[in-house]
């Protein structure tokens, strides 16, 4: 085991399940800030807050703050301030990442634009044929369109709902234009969060639980990746994958007794 300055972390599949801590978590995190490691809890979230995502954390017992947690919302946000300031945003989504967009001092287009310098896709449960329209216009007039994540559809506790993806793929037909994606497994997320933390590729690491998103997104970003089998793939699917990780552990207990060491 390499010794890492900086751990990016997936948190459904790694940290938590659901509803529930996976085993060794809180000890993995505790080792983390005794031993003053840089690290960050990354999200493909497009909706939920900052808030909402730490409230659950100390739910199951891990207090952290907003130094430990990027969003792939967050980080398109982040994005769009830095390449450009004070822009005119055309938001598809909802609340929380309308105001993101305006606590970073960028400009909110109304519903009925039809121009904006960038247009921000992300979950939005009251997408209508209105936002879809003014996107599209936008976009072939110029617009830079900006994906949080292509994610199709959004796991809840009766099955599936539409999710980001589906908006953007709309939005694509219509535009006839490929959006810049933010979340994984494209590199932006993790660019953004080696970024935060001062850090470079070679002294960071990504720990995941999907080869597909995680594993792929880490090694787009030039990091080192992990694999832990408590989440979506398992060992057979890692055996059959193209996608190597550089490590494969059970859980985060695992990791954590082998960095022990």
């Amino acid at each position: 085991m390499l010794s890492f300055t900086t751990y990016l972390i997936d948190l459904d599949g790694v940290i938590y399940r659901g509803n529930a801590l996976l085993p060794g978590a809180r000890e993995f995190v505790e080792w983390l800030q005794e031993h003053n490691k840089k690290f960050l809890f990354l999200t493909n979230n497009s909706f939920a807050s900052e808030t909402q995502v730490l409230e659950k954390l100390e739910r199951l017992g891990i207090a952290t703050d907003e130094t430990h947690l990027l969003g792939a919302g967050q980080a398109a946000v982040k994005n769009i301030a830095r390449r450009f300031p004070a822009a005119l945003v055309y938001v598809v989504g909802e609340p929380p990442l309308i105001d993101l967009v305006q606590q970073h001092h960028l400009q909110v287009a109304p519903l009925d634009a039809r121009q904006a310098d960038v247009i921000l896709v992300g979950l939005d449960r009251h997408f209508d044929y209105q936002k879809l329209t003014s996107a599209v216009i936008a976009i072939r007039t110029g617009a830079q369109f900006i994906a949080i994540n292509r994610d199709a559809l959004l796991p809840v506790a009766n099955g599936y709902v539409p999710g980001c993806g589906t908006m953007v793929a709309a939005i694509e037909a219509g535009s006839g234009v490929a959006p810049q994606v933010i979340g994984k497994p494209e590199p932006t997320l993790l660019q953004e969060a080696m970024r935060q933390l001062h850090s470079q590729p070679e002294e960071t690491v990504m720990i995941g639980d999907s080869l597909a998103v995680d594993i792929l997104g880490g090694k787009a970003a030039g990091t080192h990746t992990i694999l832990v089998l408590s989440g979506n793939d398992s060992r057979e699917s890692a055996a059959k994958s193209p996608i190597k990780p550089d490590y494969i552990y059970q859980d985060v207990a695992a990791l954590l007794a082998d960095l022990k060491r």
